[in-house]
Order: C-alpha cells, then sequence, then structure tokens
C-alpha cells in the first residue's frame, strides 16, 4: 500500500517513529539520544548528544545571565559537509547535521528516519542511576558509563570511574560534557564511504553506515571564574573512519538566534568583526518578549579551525604543515616558529614547548620531589595531581620522550595545529538546512556577506581541506554574552587566551560538602574541609576560605552587587567569610584584568565549618552556598610562605561555582554539593530543640579545643554521654588517632587509628559534628622567669620543619651550681659527657630532660654567652637529627650579663591532643513539651495575613508563563492536629491533616477548596483541633 505524506505529516511520523525506537531498543542510533543542561557558570542552556548547542522546544535556551529568563538563541547547528563522487560517478555534496525544527529537518522520504547526527551508545550511563537521563557531564557522576569506551591514549579500562577529559583522566574546566555522534544514517546519496560490507551497503535499512564517514568527539566547556563566567565553549574533533579520503570538506555551524525571546526575534540586528572572529547581535529596542529591559550582547566567536597540514601554508604562526596526529619525531636542533628562537626539541613537537623530568641526582630516573613537567605519561594526570592513579602502566610516564595524552604534545597542544581560519560568514533568515547543495554554497570559501534579514540567522564555514582516512580535523565556536559590546569583546579575549593555554584557565579550589537544616527563624550550616585538600595544577596547595553565600533566587543574581570600574557586575555580596590566618587579607594585589577589582581576601579571621543564619523569614525558600576560594598568587609569596613554589605568574584569585537548577514551575532539579536549598519554619507547638547538658569537661593538657556542632538537633540522643580519647606517637607524643565513644550504649561511633581532621568533620555523628582544632608544638611564652641575664637568645624547633620533632612539653632551664647535671655528647663538640651548672626540667610533666651542650668559647662547663643547648627527645644515637627537639642559644653581648645560680629560663608550648586527653559531655534530646505546647496553641497563626494578591516566598516561574504557585501556611502547630477553614457563613472549604516531626510545626494551603476550585477573595475561618493538647479558632484573610 502506497502512502502519500506532506513534510509536516512526514515530521511528525518521524518523531512518532523515533519515540517508539526508543522504547523497542531496536535501533542503534536515535534511542540514545539525550539532552543536558550547561550551567557551570552565568551561561544555561541546553544542549544534545547528536551535535546541537541550544534546544529549540525545552529551556532553558541560551539563557544569559542564569536565572533571568533572557534568552539569546533556539539552537544552534553543527555541520560536515564534503564533496565526493557517487556510485554512478556524479559529484555530490552531502552536508551532515541535526537540524530539530520540525518542518525543516532533513528526512527520508519515506519518513521512517532522519538523515542526521546520531549518538554513539557507551559514552553516558543508560542506567536508572542517570535518572535526569543526561550525557555524560563532568560534575554527575551518575551519567558516566560504567566502563568508558576506548578513545584515549594508555591502557583501555584506566579511566573507568574517572572523568574522560580531553587532557587527561580529569576535569580541565570547572564543568565539561562529553559525547560521540557520527552520521551513518545519512543515507540520502547513493555514496558508499564504507566498502566491502553488504550491510553497510543498504544503509538505515541494513543498519549499515553511510554519511561521509565522519565521526566526531564533541566536548563542551564551562569556567566559574568571574573573567570567564560568560563563556561555553563548544569543541568538535572530526575523524575519517570510513574507507576513502575525503579530498574536499568544510565545517560549519548554522546559528537561530533570538535575542529576547521567540517571538522577538524581528528587531534582532548583527553585525562581524572580522579582527576578532565574532559575529554579535543585540535587540534593537532592549526589550525581551515579555517587555523587561535588560537585554544584553550576544556573541558567537569562531576559536579554532581544522588544520591543514598537507596545504604547504603557514598559518601566521612561522610553522608549516604542524599536526597534531603525528608521533614524537627525533630530536633535532631547530627553528619552533613564533614560539621562541632556534632550540633542540623533538620533531613532532614542532612549537618545542614540550619539558622532559629533570634527573636531578643523576640516577638515570625521575625521583619523588623533582621536576616531571609534561612527562607525566598518556593518561595525562601525574604524581602531583589530584587523583592520580600510579604511573601509567604503558611505561609513558617519566620516559623522557613526548607521548599522546601528555601536555603540550600532539592532541593536547592547539599550538601544533596548522589552522586555515575561517573562511566565510553569511547572515540569513532562518532557514531549513535539508538542501544539501545549498548547505554547501553557503559555506563557499571566500563567502562573508551581510543582506538585510528579518529572522536572524548566520553560516559560519571553515574549508576546504583534506581528510585521509583515519585523520582527525578540529573546529572550536564560543557563545559570548556581554552587558554591551566592549563587555562582550573582553569576554572574547578571555576566551582567546583560555585557547591558547590549551583550554587551561585559573583553576578554584575544590567544593565543600554543604548540609543545611531549616529551624524556626534560622538555618543552620556546616561543612566539611574537603576543599583544604586541593591540590592547582600549576600553584599547587593554594587553598585560602570559604564565602557563604544566600540568595532567594537560584542563581543568586540578587546579590551579584559588587562591579567593575565600568558597572557591571561581577561579584556576589556574602553574608559570612571565613579566611586562613596566614597574613593575606583585605583586598588582593592582583586585579581582574580589564575591570578594576581586587578580591577581598578576608580579614585573617580563621577557618570555620559552620555558620547559622538567623536572618531568615518562616515560609521563604532560600538558596545558600559555601564556595572556596584561592589565594591567587603575587610575586613575593613565596617569599612571604603563601606558597611553595617560586617564580609563577601573578594571576587573581578564584572561587569554585555554585549551581542550583530548577524546572520550569520553579521545582528543585539539581543541587551542586555545596549548595543548599531550604525552607525554614517555625516547630511544632512546644519544641525543644536538642542541645549539650552543661559544658564539654576537657582532663589533659593539650591546648586545642573541640567545638560539637548540633546540625541535626532531631537526631540527637537523650542523656547520652560521649568520650572522646586519642592515641599518640611515641617520643613527640603527636595525635595520631581518636575515638569517640557512645558511653551510654558502650557504641564507638568514630575511631580511627589515623587522626584526619577533615575526615572527622565531614561525619555526622548521631546528629552531631565533631569540630577539632588541634595544635602542633610550637613555643608561646618565653623568657628568664627570675634573674637579671639580658644576654640575646634564640629558641625554636631544631632543624627544617622536614626534619624536626618538638617537645610538646612546656621546660625550664635552671641555672645552679657547677656540676649539678651532665650533658650529653654533641657531634659538634670534640669531648663527650660534661658536667654543667645547669638541669633542663619539663614542668609540664614534671621530670628532668636530657640534653646536649655545645660552648663555644670558655668550655667551662658554664651557661654563658655563646653557648647551645640541645633538647632531646631521648639521648641514645644522639647523633641522629631527629632526636633533637628544640633549641637554647645565648649570644654574646659587651658588657652582658652572664646566667647566675638560681636564674630560670622558660618557655610555653601549645600540646596537641595525647593519650592523656579525655573529652566528655552530655546530651539531651529534642523534645515537645506537652506542658508548652498547649500554652502555645495561642501562638499559632496564618502567614501571611492578610493574603494580598501573592506572598513573597512563592515560587516565581522562571521558564514558563503564568500564575503559578499560590499558598499560605499555617505556624506553629502541634506534631499531630486537623485544620478545618470554614467561609464566613459556616460552610467547610478544606481539611487538612498535620503530621509531621516535632521540628515542623507548618501545614501549607494552596488555596484550592475540597472540590478542586481557586477560592475567591474575603475572610475566611479555621479551626485547629489537637487530641490530647486542645484546639484554636482564628481567622484570616484573601485580598485581591
Amino acid at each position: 500500500m502506497m502512502i502519500n505524506m506532506n513534510q509536516n505529516q512526514k515530521s511528525f511520523f518521524v518523531w512518532l517513529l523515533l519515540g517508539l525506537i526508543g522504547s523497542s531498543g531496536l535501533l542503534a542510533g536515535p534511542i540514545h539520544r539525550r539532552s543536558g543542561i550547561h550551567n557551570g557558570n552565568l551561561v544555561n542552556t541546553r544542549y544534545s548528544n547528536f551535535g546541537n548547542l541550544g534546544d529549540r522546544y525545552k529551556s532553558p535556551q541560551m539563557e544569559w545571565p542564569k536565572g533571568t529568563g533572557f534568552t539569546y538563541g533556539f539552537e544552534f547547528i553543527m555541520e560536515a559537509a564534503a564533496e565526493v563522487v557517487d556510485a554512478n560517478g556524479v559529484t555530490v555534496q552531502i552536508t551532515s547535521e541535526s537540524y530539530t525544527h520540525l518542518p525543516s529537518h532533513d528526512i527520508s522520504p519515506d519518513g521512517t528516519h532522519l538523515w542526521n547526527w546520531e549518538p554513539l551508545p557507551g559514552y553516558f550511563n543508560e542506567g536508572p542511576e542517570n535518572k535526569d537521563e543526561f550525557p555524560a557531564m563532568s560534575h554527575k557522576p551518575e551519567t558516566w558509563p560504567a566502563s568508558w569506551p576506548y578513545d584515549y591514549p594508555g591502557d583501555p579500562g584506566t579511566r573507568d570511574g574517572m572523568w574522560n577529559g580531553e587532557f587527561g583522566a580529569y576535569v580541565r574546566a570547572d564543568q565539561e560534557s562529553y559525547y560521540m555522534i557520527d552520521d551513518r544514517n545519512n543515507d540520502e546519496f547513493e555514496y558508499y564511504p564504507f566498502v566491502g560490507s553488504a550491510i553497510d551497503s543498504g544503509g538505515f535499512y541494513t543498519g549499515g553506515r553511510r554519511g561521509i564517514g565522519l565521526q566526531v568527539r564533541v566536548r563542551g566547556y564551562q569556567w566559574a571564574a568571574v573573567a570567564a563566567e560568560d563563556i561555553l565553549i563548544v569543541r568538535y574533533d572530526f575523524k575519517n573512519y570510513s574507507h576513502k579520503d575525503l579530498p574536499k570538506v568544510v565545517f560549519g555551524m548554522y546559528a537561530d538566534v533570538m535575542v529576547g525571546g521567540g517571538g522577538d526575534s524581528g528587531d534582532d540586528l548583527a553585525s562581524f568583526d572580522n579582527l576578532d572572529d565574532i559575529t554579535y547581535c543585540w535587540d534593537a529596542d532592549g526589550l525581551d518578549i515579555k517587555n523587561r529591559m535588560g537585554l544584553g550582547y550576544f556573541g558567537y566567536a569562531f576559536l579554532e579551525s581544522p588544520g591543514n597540514p598537507l596545504n604547504g601554508k603557514d598559518d601566521e604562526d612561522g610553522l608549516i604543515d604542524e599536526e597534531q596526529d603525528n608521533d614524537r619525531g627525533t630530536y633535532i636542533e631547530g627553528p619552533v616558529g613564533n614560539f621562541g628562537g632556534t632550540k633542540w626539541h623533538w620533531s613532532g613537537d614542532e612549537d618545542g614547548d614540550w619539558q622532559s623530568y629533570h634527573d636531578d641526582n643523576a640516577n638515570g630516573k625521575w625521583d619523588y620531589g623533582e621536576f616531571i613537567g609534561d612527562d607525566v605519561g598518556s593518561d595525562g594526570i601525574g604524581p602531583y595531581d589530584q587523583g592520580y592513579p600510579g604511573p601509567d602502566t604503558d611505561g609513558t610516564e617519566a620516559n623522557g620522550v613526548p607521548d599522546q595524552g601528555e601536555p603540550n604534545f600532539g592532541k593536547t597542544d592547539n599550538d601544533e595545529s596548522d589552522q586555515i581560519g575561517l573562511t566565510s560568514f553569511i547572515l540569513v533568515n532562518a532557514q531549513s538546512l535539508r538542501y544539501d547543495d545549498r548547505n554547501w554554497q553557503q559555506m563557499t570559501p571566500g563567502l562573508y556577506s551581510e543582506p538585510p534579514v528579518t529572522n536572524l540567522a548566520f553560516v559560519y564555514g571553515s574549508g576546504y581541506f583534506e581528510l585521509p582516512i583515519g585523520h582527525t580535523r578540529k573546529f572550536a565556536i564560543t557563545n559570548l554574552f556581554g552587558n554591551d559590546w566592549e563587555d562582550i569583546l573582553k569576554n572574547k579575549r578571555t576566551m582567546q587566551k583560555i585557547y591558547d593555554a590549551d583550554y587551561n584557565f585559573t583553576k578554584p579550589p575544590l567544593k565543600p560538602n554543604l548540609r543545611a537544616v531549616a529551624r524556626d527563624k534560622k538555618v543552620i550550616l556546616t561543612w566539611d574541609k574537603m576543599a583544604e585538600l586541593s591540590i592547582d595544577p600549576i600553584y599547587r596547595e593554594d587553598f585560602e576560605g570559604y564565602l557563604v553565600y544566600k540568595a532567594t533566587d537560584p542563581s543568586f543574581n540578587e546579590i551579584k552587587t559588587i562591579s567593575d570600574a565600568y558597572g557591571n557586575a561581577l561579584y556576589w555580596k556574602p553574608i559570612a567569610q571565613f579566611d586562613a590566618v596566614d597574613g593575606l587579607y583585605g583586598l588582593h594585589p592582583i586585579t581582574i584584568e580589564g575591570t578594576g577589582v581586587h578580591f577581598n581576601m578576608g580579614t585573617d579571621s580563621g577557618l570555620k565549618y559552620h555558620y547559622i543564619d538567623e536572618d531568615v523569614e518562616n515560609g521563604r525558600r532560600y538558596f545558600y552556598a559555601v564556595c572556596s576560594y584561592d589565594r591567587g598568587y603575587d610575586e613575593d609569596f613565596y617569599e612571604r610562605g603563601l606558597s611553595s613554589m617560586d617564580y609563577l605568574a601573578p594571576v587573581y584569585p578564584t572561587e569554585c561555582s555554585k549551581i542550583i537548577q530548577l524546572d520550569a514551575l520553579g521545582d528543585v532539579e539539581f543541587v551542586d554539593i555545596n549548595c543548599a536549598v531550604v525552607t525554614p519554619n517555625a516547630g511544632s507547638a512546644g519544641y525543644v530543640e536538642g542541645h549539650m547538658d552543661g559544658e564539654l569537661e576537657h582532663i589533659g593538657l593539650a591546648t586545642g579545643r573541640l567545638e560539637v556542632v548540633f546540625a541535626i538537633p532531631d537526631d540527637i540522643q537523650e542523656g547520652h554521654t560521649y568520650e572522646v580519647t586519642f592515641s599518640d606517637t611515641t617520643g613527640g607524643r603527636f595525635t595520631n588517632g581518636i575515638c569517640i565513644t557512645d558511653l551510654t550504649d558502650s557504641e564507638v561511633i568514630y575511631e580511627s587509628n589515623t587522626y584526619d581532621e577533615f575526615d572527622i568533620s565531614k561525619q555526622i555523628l548521631e546528629g552531631m559534628r565533631f569540630d577539632f582544632y588541634n595544635d602542633s608544638s610550637y613555643v608561646t611564652e618565653h623568657g628568664w622567669l627570675i634573674g637579671d641575664c639580658n644576654l640575646p637568645y634564640t629558641i625554636g624547633p631544631s632543624l627544617d620543619d622536614a626534619k624536626r620533632r618538638t617537645l610538646p612539653e612546656d621546660i625550664e632551664i635552671r641555672v645552679m651550681a657547677p656540676n649539678a647535671d651532665t650533658s650529653f655528647y654533641n657531634p659538634l663538640d670534640t669531648e663527650s659527657n660534661r658536667p654543667v651548672n645547669f638541669q633542663v626540667w619539663s614542668t609540664t610533666y614534671n621530670r628532668k630532660l636530657d640534653f646536649a651542650f655545645y660552648e663555644t668559647a670558655n668550655k667551662d662547663g658554664l651557661l654563658n654567652g655563646g653557648d647551645q643547648i640541645s633538647i632531646c627527645h631521648e639521648i641514645e644515637n644522639f647523633g641522629t637529627a631527629s632526636k633533637i627537639a628544640w633549641i637554647f642559644e645565648l649570644d654574646t653581648l659587651s658588657g652582658g650579663i652572664d646566667p647566675e645560680e638560681g636564674d630560670i629560663f622558660y618557655f610555653y608550648v601549645t600540646k596537641p591532643f595525647n593519650a592523656d586527653d579525655t573529652i566528655r559531655f552530655t546530651t539531651s534530646a529534642s523534645e515537645v513539651d506537652r506542658k508548652l505546647a498547649k500554652s502555645s496553641l495561642d501562638s499559632i497563626y496564618v502567614v501571611p495575613d492578610p493574603y494580598v494578591v501573592s506572598a513573597s516566598w512563592e515560587k516565581p516561574l522562571f521558564y514558563a508563563s503564568g500564575r503559578g504557585e499560590r499558598r499560605i501556611d499555617f505556624v506553629n502547630l502541634p506534631t499531630e492536629c486537623t485544620i478545618r477553614i470554614y467561609s464566613v457563613s459556616g460552610k467547610l472549604i478544606k481539611t487538612l491533616k498535620h503530621s509531621a516531626a516535632m521540628s515542623l510545626g507548618t501545614e501549607s494551603w494552596d488555596l484550592v477548596s475540597e472540590d478542586g476550585l481557586t477560592v475567591s477573595y474575603g475572610i475566611y475561618v479555621y479551626h485547629v483541633d489537637a487530641p490530647g493538647i486542645g484546639s484554636k479558632v482564628g481567622k484570616f484573610a484573601l485580598i485581591k
């Protein structure tokens, strides 16, 4: 039977078919289509894993700034086209793309399939753990496949459980996406790229492969740093995996823009800047489809073009025909183009920037502590990097030669691509992409035109070039946003710096794990110390502090009030800031380039891991974030002890991102680990929070402290006594273990044979978090307790920090008569044990200590100027330097007074927790005091009252139109009660049953009656009935 269908009927049919395919699992392409959301900075947009950026039918659609509802584009379509000879000897031009506009996409004549790109399986998790059905994204491990397909350097399987990044098994940007596609279903033409296969000759109908024969690896990159927060980069790696060379290829993009939203594109304007390769668009009247002011500029910039290593031309970098697919070549002395003078380098590293390891001790191999450079192995991760899995099993780590996968060589080095540049650009009216010959013509090299258009779209092209079998070429674009032309141009130049650094940019510390607990008129925030373990790939250990943010919008736009010198909003204003005590405070010395803004580093307040916000309104939804930030770098940071690295480039500080994602109705879809969404409300009538009964009892001499945070008051046990004990090292007595015991239940709730404050602070133990502030051992007070000695002196730990073994005990040096004690052998002296006129005592444990004595002048056994006392842990085998704990040295002074009999020198030190320390405390559980509950019935009330049009806490509709949520709250309710709402005439309107935890004394009503109708405005009466406690009658008003 023959069925005739028009184009719209075919469009509907093919989408219906794809839906059926998705449920039946018959085909390998369309069933793997997924949509994700990039929101790692202020750019918030959907993307699809079949080659498209944006989305024609779902929000968010190229939204900027995130959370404002201002949109700038439908979808941006990646195109690849090639001129080939078909099976009939006819020269044809084939275009592969994935336009989703229903009347405009490319469909087979029988409507069975699309002539499109389709995603390859295996590059995302198809299991139930991926509940949002996203493509693989770096910040959502549940989207990663259990085993990545082998498409990276190194051993297969080495990236399972890790992010499969372009530059190694790690995340280079702050948020990345990754998927693979091919064009096998594009069987419109009689061109057969795969020879010798009956299956492939059939195309879609036999499950074969047709199209041009391309596979494309697609990666998205976003950085949260304020200088890059308006940028989204997408990179496409095209590989000819067919059996035929492609002599004439062009890559391009079709951009369907809409500045201000769908229906408002008629007044969009655009222009092209040849110098910066950027197209920028704006709205003529500055109003979006909802007549709101605030639209900015949208830019679409060309970043990286395909390389052509076969044309014998220089792409303005001084190098000819460099490529990224080559091997290392030979070690030669020669030119490196514009990247420096003549130098020794590997010929395959054309720009000469790959660095081998240093063999400082000349033992013929790399040793830990030596410079490793770029010689980190094919997995891209070296021993100084976060998440280092160990040496590469393929032997590429520290082998002295460049290997694919290592930084600054081959595929990871953008400077080793012989780029042909952007070769065409044309403004067009929004159009169909089903006509391959027109697509080919619009990407003709040398075509640059800006005809007047009414429904703006534009087409980029980069070609022509050859693509031999098995070779790869790259194409990268960026989406830019700004408040005006100058702002967007500044962002374009920031983006160029990111690209020139092989997609490296300043990297913030790890994110802390945040927990939030809502209570009556307050919110308790607690977080762990995970961020302090961060290791920056360049600046190493550079964590500095935490910023605490609060907002009533999920994108925190309302608190982005700190602007640059040009009035552009740049930073968010925190409600609290906690920074390390390290002398780095106030304004950072380095500004963000081109803004005049310095980052506020804090006040040396010290680090904290909890915050109680009491500036909240019950019933209102709040969004919180705790963001870690680093120190940045300046030229004197190494000298000041702020960095372990010298001679690095100055850079301003960066903070980690904060991502909260809502759906079209304002409900929460995703909350990042350093964020929280909470609604404070009153507890039940008579509610008393769990707390500590009395004070902490500390037995012992440690000078550190413990703070117990009651993070989840309802989990606190009644009348339980807890004991914290420690273990320590022998000799030095430093903390090396901890045990927390619930004595009431005789249960150990935490135990570790190591002392790790980071691990302890992550635990919530029976509702409590334990924050330890342990001390190392350093001198806090010192001087002559008795005597007139005025000689200069020094007192401190022995040797350097790497070898010191300080003794955490308070010390006295008591000057006495000759022969008061005997010193022990000192390798600095020629004599052995010697009688002396002093003794060394630990006043902490009232014991006499061993020591060595070194006299520089008068070897008379008397303590004089120039003498040195080395106080020891143990005297046996004293020649081992690590046995020395403290060194006291007297200087000389003309006319000075030497110590005399009866004089006493002292110094006091801080002391870590050890086996002699015990901490105990007792808790009281949360409870409902029924007597208090009865007396609290009069505290029941309705908010807001009156309800006028809307309540301030109702959820706005961010991406949809309509009324949205309507709500009033009954607060201070008993834990179990019934609420009946009546009209003033006595008609029952609604019955609400309240049954909740004791900490939740609120019940909401959506202003809908028992009949499912929205109630009218007027006066209403409510009756609260709480069995065993009592009842309350009140009234409230709804006002139009």
